[in-house]
């Protein structure tokens, strides 16, 4: 069978769920494709590639593009299987009704996908399939978790790589494990624990020499400057595994990467191997710098003193610091905004992010949204990128021009202390601007070279990134267009 994979755009991130699948499709036997919405006519490309089956992979916000996009597909093309898999869908399976998709994919696909395959290419039934929900409103629930990482294929690089620009970008994404235990109100694990719950260890790690052997194959085939390792928390602790880690990074790879822990994790033992394998940057959440909202709200359980102790010991092995941070929570006050801004710079950050909080499907802050009145659940009202205004009602117009302000001009702030009281005091009480976003954008790709993913480019490849670059984050910062124009 032919499977298209479809995406909205290229944000320099890999897809490696939608790598993976590839990879399991190729697998069995099938080819698979890409087409992405805000390039190509989707249209054209199906008519003549004429795919067995259209998949897509959504995010909250993101959803939206692909059911306007699957409504004209099956307008034109009734026969084309499609589906949909990622968090929205996880946690909304019922959303299937209001779309014309044929199916939808309910956690981790690994297993899932293969089966649906051969059972769509088979002509035979897909309503036993566990994890797959069908319109008809077959539903058998869902299969244990994958445990034995190391027996998955490496993912379809190819896919992405050799079609798009993503193949000259020099930074690469992996993931050496997946879950996460933690409690944290706004994100979907918590909700994806409970509906793992008694179907295996959430947390799984590929073995040390899996995660060198694709980092190698990968860097044997396309230039490679810098690694991100994009799993929840890279490590919990100084164990064994980070050790080996260390040493065999160190020896084969020998090159500089970026990963995510927590600050209450971080230890002097952690960062000095860390710093030992070639750690260039680390990505720690503050969240929030009021210690209420941060821990009874948010319940991210740390203290200021774990915080600011784990962004200095960073410091101190030299290692850069990348801290993300959630303005507009539920009835927040400007006063306790500003204290997560002042906790940033008691930190001395190399590199922030303050996105502004969107009420994700069955969260548990999301439903206090909802229970409080000050959501009405319209995901697809949602923009898709985190980076722009609240949608709480709680919040008048002139407090959510605050919040993207603060959001833009955060990042100042923290690189240059002293514009502190302009910023807070002045600054961020004026209408929300472009220029505001210029200096925001010039910011960022200073400090994400320098301070966070240090790859290298000369003044042609330079050149179309920003320009690729400036449109992305326009579109994240500003109003988004209705998918369907």
């Amino acid at each position: 069978m032919k499977i298209l994979f479809i995406v909205q755009a290229i944000d320099y991130i890999d897809s490696i769920g939608v790598m993976l699948l590839s990879a399991l499709a190729k697998a069995g036997g099938h080819s698979t494709h890409l087409g992405i919405l805000s390039r190509e006519n989707i249209l054209d490309k199906i008519q003549t590639l004429k795919p067995d089956m259209i998949a897509y992979s959504a995010s909250t916000g993101e959803h939206k593009y692909y059911i306007e996009a699957n409504k004209l597909i099956k307008s034109r093309s009734p026969d084309v299987f499609t589906i949909m898999g990622g968090p929205h869908i996880t946690f909304f399976p019922q959303f299937i009704n209001e779309t014309t998709l044929d199916a939808v994919c309910i956690g981790e696909g690994d297993e899932a996908f293969p089966e649906l395959l051969e059972r769509v290419a088979g002509g035979g039934d897909i309503g036993t399939l566990r994890n797959i929900v069908t319109r008809q409103g077959s539903d058998n629930g869902i299969r244990d978790l994958y445990q034995d990482l190391d027996n998955l294929p490496f993912p379809d690089r190819e896919l992405f790589y050799e079609t798009t620009e993503m193949k000259q970008w020099p930074l690469r994404s992996f993931m050496a494990s997946r879950g996460c235990p933690y409690n944290c109100t706004y994100c979907f694990n918590h909700v994806f624990r409970k509906l793992y719950q008694g179907k295996g260890k959430i947390i799984r790690r590929h073995s040390v020499d899996y995660v060198i052997e694709e980092v190698q194959r990968v860097k044997s085939k396309y230039r490679t400057d810098c690694v991100k390792f994009y799993d929840d928390i890279f490590t919990y602790q100084a164990d064994d595994w980070l050790r080996e880690f260390a040493a065999k990074y160190k020896q084969k790879i020998g090159l500089p990467f970026h990963c995510l822990t927590r600050a209450d994790l971080m230890t002097e033992d952690i960062a000095s191997l860390l710093k030992e394998a070639g750690c260039f940057s680390v990505s720690m959440s503050i969240e929030a710098g009021n210690p209420r909202f941060r821990n009874e709200v948010l319940k991210r359980n740390m203290s200021d003193e774990q915080i600011v102790s784990a962004f200095h010991i960073c410091r101190k092995h030299g290692i850069h610091t990348f801290s993300n941070n959630i303005l507009g929570l539920p009835y927040a006050t400007l006063a306790e905004e500003i204290q997560t801004i002042d906790l940033n710079l008691k930190a001395k950050a190399s590199f922030v992010e303050f996105p502004i909080f969107h009420p994700y499907p069955h969260t548990d802050l999301g439903e206090f949204c909802i229970k409080k009145g000050i959501y009405q659940p319209d995901y697809s009202g949602l923009h898709m990128s985190y980076m722009n205004k609240s949608p709480l009602s709680c919040f008048t117009e002139k407090e959510k021009n605050i919040q993207r302000n603060l959001s833009t001009l955060g990042l100042l702030v923290i690189w240059f202390p002293f514009l502190r009281n302009l910023v807070l005091k002045r600054l961020i009480h004026l209408p929300y601007n472009k220029v505001y976003f210029l200096a925001y954008y010039l910011a960022k790709v200073y400090l994400n070279k320098t301070r966070v993913y240090p790859v290298k480019m000369g003044p042609v490849s330079m050149w179309r990134t920003l320009k690729k670059s400036f449109r992305l984050e326009s579109f994240k910062k500003f109003d988004e267009r209705s998918p369907g124009k």
